[in-house]
């Protein structure tokens, strides 16, 4: 390979005889002058260096602060002085002290500041030229010592999903509730937010006896699984959710329910035909069928189904659950930030294999096949239910602003809002209305800083109550940053204008990318105020241009008032509803994910096995469950399929199990380098074949080698380009 005479990157020595060199594009860490990994500049490089995992053996809530008592567990360095590290909780890094050999760490509750309701408590270093470790701790419940025994190479227990996960104690602090729990990974969380009903201890042993009952109620065959559905917090009837559950009510299905809360302003929009069904929340009925639940149809995500962040282990412990359908409805398009990147919203993480997403065009399933790493058959293409009833009033005057949230400030938003970006960005949009038009202004900050703006003087632009519903069938014109409304908005009728005045800064701080642009927007953007003005002027008396609806129609297909109709004709072909669904024999099955696998030496199953049947995703243990056959030595193993209430029959496929390359003995020699296994030389192109990566920006080659024929699996070699220059 040609090289330039210098190669553009920085060297740095590191501790315990490791090197960096940095790159634009990737960092390069050696051992004793040998390559040993590439990162990403993104990733912590002294993670790869030190084994540390902290562990917490005591947490302590008292009046004021909070007492961390941990271990830091290490095989490589067991007497390392962590004496420059410290603890990261949100925003803010703790000193810590050493007795004997526990560490501990005092977090006073003034001190917290978190995005979010919850974070993760983490051991942090990061040196003179910015590299760092950051690890999360573990908790000191069961799943952590399987972790441990796993960590130090002792046998590893199993642990049902059915465990207790750790909660500390409770306590309250300024209107606020803190506590500690355990993730199903077994990590440290802690949550810093409003208190919630279910804090309450009489709460815990309703949600307790509804679990109890639950369990008697399976074990004596006595419960039907339900469908539930249910909106924001439990607490909203005016979304996707509540026209999906009255046309399942209309349609006669049963053990069909709506969670909604008793003093909810929306109970009046509740026709007569529906209220049988309606079950009130934090009632044990709602507790119940919340475990008895098959299926999760809604906007939210399954932590409103409750509470978000509930003090509950019992409630926590279901969401790992696999056995129901979560069919996710959204509350608006989502075509503005990316998923990529963004746990919540990414399959395999915040979505499960029993997850559904409906999607309103191929535009916006894409971007969850490409972003959010979803499968073509988790999307249902209908289009939001919502939609069909989405309307705006022929009188509609009003100049609705919606900026979206800022977590990056959300400590100064409530600290000193006057100072914060997201005050001053409303604040100077409100100023660009034209005078004659200041009385139409309607302001709505993001939901999690609503109470604090509603202490400004913004509050006389604030309503008191609101529903989106409502406010849009009053809106004429939208003024929002890049709000998934301004779909819903734009669907009415209503003119849009983007204000991206500081949209590269919040972007950046986000960590995120944005899909809308210049070329897609269906709407006028504004990158100055005074350009803003301008534009209130043009749209508040204007009407949709030809060129914004077809940007619009890209995204959003459907305009025909059917999108219920879609969703609904999708959940009656499915084991939801198998009274009214078509039987199906799984000889029929596209079955794909086969493929052969590396030998390891204990049982291979496959990873990436996807079933379906006539274009619709089934998902194991509701569809289908699978026995596999031979699938531990070197050659054919066998996995079959077997279907599931409306799915009858199996199928089968053969996959191989072939020697691991990784295994393979790797040597260099005048010619390049040479692969042997049990004392025989390997073949490129027989046995395996080279591909070369290119690291140059850090003086490094890669040899990526993948195993073909007999063999299976990948092994890397990293060169180092500056030898093979000497």
């Amino acid at each position: 390979m040609d090289m330039d005479d210098t190669m553009d990157y920085k060297e740095f020595e590191l501790e315990e005889g490791f090197t960096l060199r940095q790159g634009e594009k990737y960092n390069a860490l050696f051992k004793n002058n040998k390559p040993k990994v590439v990162l990403t500049p993104k990733q912590f490089v002294y993670n790869r260096i030190f084994d540390f995992k902290p562990k917490a053996d005591s947490i302590s809530l008292k009046k004021d602060r909070i007492i961390i008592k941990f271990e830091v567990m290490s095989k490589k360095y067991p007497d390392y002085d962590l004496s420059k590290y410290c603890v990261e909780l949100g925003y803010n890094e703790y000193k810590f002290t050493k007795k004997s050999d526990k560490y501990i760490v005092e977090i006073p509750y003034d001190s917290i500041s978190i995005s979010g309701k919850s974070a993760g408590v983490y051991l942090k270093y990061t040196d003179a030229n910015g590299f760092s470790f950051r690890r999360k701790f573990l908790t000191m419940r069961d799943l952590s010592m399987r972790i441990r025994n796993k960590f130090f190479n002792k046998k590893e227990e199993t642990v049902s999903k059915d465990r207790e996960l750790y909660y500390s104690d409770i306590v309250f602090y300024e209107n606020h509730s803190i506590f500690f729990y355990e993730t199903w990974n077994g990590y440290l969380s802690f949550s810093y937010r409003e208190i919630n009903i279910t804090d309450d201890a009489k709460e815990q042993k309703k949600i307790k006896k509804a679990f109890n009952q639950y369990n008697n109620d399976k074990k004596n065959n006595k419960n039907i699984p339900s469908i539930v559905l249910y909106e924001k917090f439990c607490g909203k009837y005016e979304e996707s959710a509540r026209y999906v559950y009255e046309r399942l009510i209309d349609d006669g299905c049963e053990n069909v329910f709506f969670i909604l809360s008793k003093d909810s302003e929306y109970r009046e929009k509740v026709g007569e035909k529906y209220r049988a069904n309606i079950i009130d929340k934090n009632s044990i009925r709602h507790y119940y069928e919340y475990f008895n639940a098959k299926a999760f149809i809604t906007t939210e995500s399954i932590n409103h189904a409750i509470d978000i962040a509930t003090y509950s282990s019992t409630t926590r412990r279901r969401q790992y659950w696999e056995n129901y359908y979560y069919i996710f409805l959204q509350h608006g398009v989502m075509y503005a930030y990316s998923l990529k990147g963004r746990y919540d919203f990414e399959k395999g993480k915040g979505f499960g294999n029993n997850s559904y997403v409906v999607v309103s065009s191929e535009t916006e399933a894409n971007h969850f096949i490409e972003d959010g790493k979803f499968d073509r058959e988790d999307l249902i293409k209908s289009g939001l239910p919502k939609f069909d009833h989405s309307i705006k009033n022929e009188d509609a005057d009003k100049i609705l602003i919606m900026p979206t949230s800022r977590s990056f400030e959300h400590s100064t938003i409530r600290d000193d809002t006057k100072n914060s970006t997201y005050y001053n960005f409303s604040k100077s949009i409100i100023e660009s209305v034209p005078d004659d038009l200041k009385d139409k202004i309607v302001f709505i900050p993001h939901p999690l800083v609503n109470a604090i703006f509603g202490k400004t003087d913004l509050e006389k632009y604030m309503p008191s109550e609101y529903s989106y519903d409502e406010l849009l069938k009053n809106t004429r014109l939208l003024i929002t940053d890049y709000s998934s409304i301004s779909y819903d908005a734009f669907y009415r009728g209503c003119n849009v204008i983007f204000a991206w005045m500081e949209k590269e800064m919040c972007l950046s701080k986000l960590g995120i990318e944005l899909k809308l642009n210049e070329d897609n927007a269906f709407a006028d953007i504004a990158y100055d105020y005074d350009k803003l003005g301008e534009l209130i002027e043009k749209n508040y008396y204007g009407s949709h241009s030809e060129e914004n609806i077809r940007k619009y129609n890209d995204i959003v297909e459907f305009h025909d008032n059917k999108n219920t109709e879609r969703l609904i004709d999708y959940i009656y072909n499915t084991n939801i509803f198998p009274e009214k669904a078509k039987k199906y024999d799984m000889e029929d099955a596209c079955i794909s994910g086969v493929s052969s696998r590396p030998y390891t030496g204990k049982a291979i199953r496959l990873p990436k096995l996807k079933v379906s049947i006539d274009g619709k995703k089934l998902v194991k243990d509701l569809d289908f469950k699978v026995k596999y056959k031979d699938n531990v030595s070197i050659g054919t193993a066998t996995c079959e399929i077997i279907g599931l209430g409306i799915y009858s029959g199996s199928k089968s496929v053969s996959f191989q199990i072939k020697k691991n390359i990784k295994k393979a003995k790797y040597s260099k020699n005048d010619e390049g380098f040479t692969l042997t296994m049990d004392n025989k030389e390997l073949v490129e192109g027989e046995d395996y074949t080279v591909e070369m990566v290119d690291y140059s920006d850090v003086g490094m080659e890669k040899i990526a080698i993948t195993g073909i024929g007999e063999f299976d699996g990948k092994k890397g070699i990293l060169i180092d380009l500056n030898e093979e220059i000497k």
